[in-house]
């Protein structure tokens, strides 16, 4: 990276996101997708397709990463990566939502505005890999799933998990997507709150996530002992750490 390419993104980190989804280049949002994915992969591909059709039927600008823009995603897969990359939406800035539907399906929405989109896939998820890829889903049956994949069908699964990639972005957004106009309920702003020092195991925490009343107050959950809820590949789950 020369340093002017240093200087537009110190002044601008999405610059070439938004050049990327200004002149419609899939393949290049894709690859940016990939750094933070770690390979290539349908999943992935879909979320990169359907994030730009979602913003170009929304429109306006997808620089700012500080709440303006929403976006609700329904599944905790491949495809999310592709959505928090592209619309520049995540868990960490508070522009994501998670709804553990488990559906290929993210919408999205503005803060200022009373109109959202909801982009989500058309018919089997498989046949439309398979069309363009007829191997993938039967190297990742052994190779994922089963976990009896051999080295060279492991380097397999991936060659072939990025043939698919590629030739999916290759094809309208629609032959794979429908955008419909929604309602969305998007939570309030979200709030800055003091931290506190655990008395237990001394960590720093959020004063939102410690106990707030009898003997462990200002404890926290961990230490606590308290249910927690966290996510995994499985979904939204409750469980004792």
């Amino acid at each position: 990276m020369n340093s002017e390419e240093m200087e537009q993104l110190k002044a601008n980190p999405r610059a070439g996101f938004n050049r990327a989804i200004r002149d419609r280049d899939v393949a290049s949002c894709l690859v940016k997708t990939a750094e933070i994915h770690g390979h290539y992969c349908p999943g992935s591909a879909f979320g990169v397709m359907a994030t730009l059709m979602g913003l170009e039927t929304l429109g306006g600008d997808t620089s700012q990463g500080m709440e303006d823009l929403m976006a609700i995603v329904e599944i905790n897969a491949c495809f999310a990566d592709g959505v928090q990359a592209v619309s520049g939406c995540t868990l960490g800035n508070n522009a994501l939502v998670f709804r553990d539907l488990g559906k290929m399906a993210v919408t999205f929405a503005r803060r200022d505005g009373q109109n959202a989109v909801r982009v989500s896939i058309k018919g089997r998820i498989r046949e439309h890999v398979d069309e363009v890829q007829p191997e993938f889903f039967l190297l990742m049956e052994k190779v994922i799933m089963a976990r009896q994949g051999s080295p060279e069908e492991e380097k397999a699964f991936r060659e072939k998990g990025r043939q698919a990639a590629f030739a999916l972005i290759d094809r309208p957004f629609d032959t794979y997507f429908k955008a419909a106009s929604v309602k969305a309920v998007l939570p309030p702003y979200a709030p800055i709150v003091p931290s506190l020092v655990c008395p237990g195991c001394g960590e720093t925490v959020m004063g939102t996530k410690t106990v707030l009343e009898g003997d462990k107050k200002g404890y926290c959950l961990t230490c606590a002992g308290a249910l927690i809820s966290g996510v995994d590949g499985r979904g939204i789950g409750r469980e004792f750490f």
